[in-house]
């Protein structure tokens, strides 16, 4: 019963009923549902302690949220710090609800077929809305620069970027090596997925999700043929993707370009005045008439540094974890491109998130959540993966966030220096 409560959740974030139904909008059905879930999952038992214990990504996410309130405590704003773990708890929720009643490879099969047929749906969504203006649950069309049509959804999904985004990383999970692996016998039922998929994400006219689809085109390729054949293939694949409305225009001169360069312009300097706890969650826009439009920079300039390394952390430990299951002998056949797939998945979404504020959405902890899920069902066999986290790992993780800040910091003087030539 948990585990079918778990689906009708990440069902109920995907379809958002409560937005398009009109007798139940406004209904706070993810609150309630929250509730039902938590006390099925404890009384049937589901809640086990060396769940939590196998993996660093659990205890990371609670570290995580904890200094999203910090972060908020620290610039003297009490009830913000109440805001901040309210607002993050329906997330750590999913991911937990993942982590204790998905722990065999059924239900991991289940979960990521149901995933697939939400990104499918959402694809749906916007080849109709590209088509006909309207969705069948709402959603409809904007135009960029008075010609350009681009689909966007409703809810969490009122963004062409994050409508995309929402659909690249499912599109690793039908790729055919990876998809026939463990998702079906056959690499035709992922073909034939992959058409409505490809196209809802080209009619979003989303330039972040193209560039994240090529992303895990790069990584299917470099996978199945190697380093200079991937690069070529990519080379190949951008191409194609060139061709899409609005991918002509990328440029620091651009004026979208440009104000996302300020956006991160902005958000380095909130954090060189705020350096240990950030300016506090959901802050940013306080001063500001927009958000950093990039999930990292979002992170460190309301966080800070200390929830910025947590959540590199956290990604990090996701990555390790699959190359750790990949190397365990003892897997089972189909653990390669389980965690192949999941790979070409987060390399997606991060490409994607790189220019989005994404940080504290659902998609990339459900991701973390099947990674956890993958290394309970190994358990169940019998397989127990040695992924201890010490300071090794938290070094490699501050190295990656200092590098991160130095990268965008030179990245962003040379761009603008750019734009005034």
């Amino acid at each position: 019963m948990g585990f079918f409560l778990t689906l009708v959740y990440i069902i109920i974030i995907y379809v958002r009923p409560q937005e398009f139904i009109a007798d139940i909008q406004g209904w706070p059905i993810l609150t309630y549902l929250a509730g039902i879930c938590i006390s099925v999952v404890f009384l049937e038992g589901s809640f086990t302690a060396d769940k939590f214990r196998r993996s660093a990504l659990n205890w990371l996410i609670v570290l995580f949220w904890a200094a999203l309130a910090v972060s908020q405590i620290a610039n003297l704003w009490f009830g913000g710090a109440v805001q901040a773990f309210e607002k993050f708890s329906k997330v750590v929720i999913v991911y937990f609800l993942i982590l204790f009643t998905v722990d065999s490879w059924a239900r991991l099969k289940v979960l990521m077929w149901t995933m697939i047929l939400l990104a499918t749906f959402l694809a749906t969504q916007a080849i109709i809305i590209f088509y006909t203006g309207e969705g069948l649950v709402g959603g409809h069309t904007i135009l960029r620069q008075g010609s350009i049509v681009q689909a966007q959804g409703i809810g969490i999904f009122d963004d062409p970027n994050d409508l995309a985004l929402n659909m690249v990383p499912m599109v690793s999970f039908l790729l055919p090596a990876f998809h026939r692996g463990f998702l079906s016998r056959t690499w035709l039922t992922g073909l034939i997925l992959l058409i409505p998929l490809v196209t809802g994400i080209a009619f979003t006219r989303s330039r972040g999700g193209i560039l994240g689809l090529a992303a895990v085109g790069w990584y299917y390729l470099h996978q199945r043929v190697g380093k200079i054949a991937g690069v070529v293939g990519l080379m190949a694949l951008l191409s194609l993707l060139m061709a899409i409305p609005r991918m002509d225009q990328l440029s620091a001169q651009e004026d979208s370009a440009r104000s996302r360069l300020d956006h991160w312009s902005y958000g380095l300097e909130l954090l060189k005045h705020n350096p240990v706890f950030g300016v506090g969650t959901d802050n940013f826009t306080d001063d500001y008439p927009q958000t950093a439009h990039n999930s990292f920079i979002l992170v460190i300039a309301e966080t800070g540094l200390l929830g910025g390394v947590i959540w590199v952390a956290l990604i990090f430990g996701s990555f390790r974890e699959l190359f750790l299951m990949r190397r365990e002998g003892r897997a089972p056949p189909f653990m390669e491109s389980l965690a192949q797939s999941l790979a070409g998945a987060w390399f997606g979404w991060l490409v994607c998130a790189f220019f989005l504020s994404q940080t504290y959405k659902f998609l990339s902890f459900i991701l973390m959540g099947m990674t956890v899920a993958a290394l309970n069902a190994l358990a169940r066999d019998g397989v127990t993966v040695e992924n201890s986290w010490g300071p090794k790992q938290w070094g490699i993780s501050m190295a990656i966030t200092a590098g991160g800040v130095i990268g965008i910091h030179l990245g962003v003087k040379l761009l603008l220096s750019l734009t005034l030539d």
